[in-house]
């Protein structure tokens, strides 16, 4: 599939350079505010086109796939504007800063028969896809308790992530991939949220519970204001799971899954996942339904119904911390069950 990205940023940078590993996916066109930008962009990487505008980027006809690496608040709009053009999207977490832009980006994609996809480049590392079959194999019994954490220093004030005008904020950034993981554990939106937070403009870091049902609930803990680290711990009945660096392993190095089972009694073995690039593999996935003319929203290894959950779980937390309550998840009536549409 030949792809456009947008944006000349730091993650953008690292798609292109997954991008160029593939046998199957190219880049031929990249947009940024600043021309120039864009032009060294493309030279460093090989790009056939660089833009001085996003519409530009939009408007080329060889552009199949636009990767939307843009600041948190201008997903919705360049997301939609990409759908209206006839690519696929690909949009970096998370997929809005309200539930109610996600929603509208689910129609534009429904209307305009192409598939949107949230950028959970983890969700196709071979590491979460031998924990999704541990736990359809029942390894450690009924899943009960679910902990994620996300968090590295920022002492940059300039820093994007710090400006609420982009959607900055500690969960938006890095808590929504822990928030992500349970939601994908648990197989089910959540329906309470519970938070304490820190910061004043946007959230520094923030603390949450999140009730999926009777015995089943996660926390999950973001900050920008600790040192590096991530971790997920699922725990069962039966045994746990555990995870060093769950959301974004080193392209080069092998990862571990720690798995203890047996109830009463458990023992401990450690599973060694081989080195991948996800964000690779995150293209080459999407570019494999796109091209099959998967239905959405209901499709793939990130889900739409599952990035509207996690965007309304998003919004709860935020309500319980500045209320001091335990607040429910307020989705509308139609979203649990999307009709499907075909792409092609």
């Amino acid at each position: 599939m030949k792809w456009g990205i947008l944006s000349a940023g730091r993650i953008a940078r690292r798609f292109a350079s997954a991008v160029a590993g593939s046998a199957t996916e190219q880049v031929v066109a990249i947009a940024a505010r600043d021309a120039d930008r864009a032009a060294a962009f493309a030279a460093e990487f090989g790009i056939p086109r660089a833009y001085g505008d996003y519409v530009a980027l939009l408007n080329d006809p060889e552009v199949e796939a636009v990767y939307n690496a843009l600041p948190n608040s201008l997903h919705a709009q360049w997301s939609i504007a990409a759908l209206q053009a006839g690519k696929h999207v690909l949009c970096e977490k998370p997929l809005a800063t309200t539930l109610a832009d996600g929603l509208v980006m689910v129609a534009a994609a429904q209307a305009h028969r192409r598939l949107l996809m949230e950028a959970f480049m983890y969700r196709f590392h071979p590491q979460t896809l031998t924990v999704q079959r541990l736990l359809a194999e029942g390894v450690i019994g009924e899943v009960r308790h679910v902990r994620g954490h996300f968090a590295f220093l920022l002492d940059d004030a300039t820093n994007i992530r710090l400006d609420p005008a982009l959607g900055g904020g500690a969960l938006y950034d890095i808590g929504c991939y822990p928030l992500s993981y349970a939601r994908m554990v648990f197989g089910t939106r959540p329906h309470i949220a519970t938070a304490l937070m820190d910061g004043v403009a946007i959230d520094s870091s923030l603390c949450g519970m999140l009730r999926f049902g009777a015995e089943r609930c996660a926390i999950v803990s973001c900050s920008f204001r600790t040192a590096w680290n991530q971790r997920v711990e699922i725990i069962g009945s039966e045994g746990w799971i555990h995870l060093e660096r769950p959301f974004n392993p080193t392209p080069d190095l092998a990862t571990t899954i720690m798995v203890a089972r047996g109830g009463r009694h458990v023992t401990v073995e450690t599973i060694t996942i081989p080195p991948a690039d996800h964000f690779r593999l995150e293209a080459e996935g999407f570019a494999a339904l796109a091209t099959a003319g998967a239905p959405v929203p209901s499709v793939g290894a990130m889900p739409l119904t599952e990035s509207l959950d996690n965007l309304a779980a998003m919004e709860a937390l935020f309500t319980s911390a500045a209320t001091a309550t335990h607040t429910e998840l307020r989705m509308p009536a139609f979203a649990p069950e999307w009709p499907v549409v075909a792409l092609s």
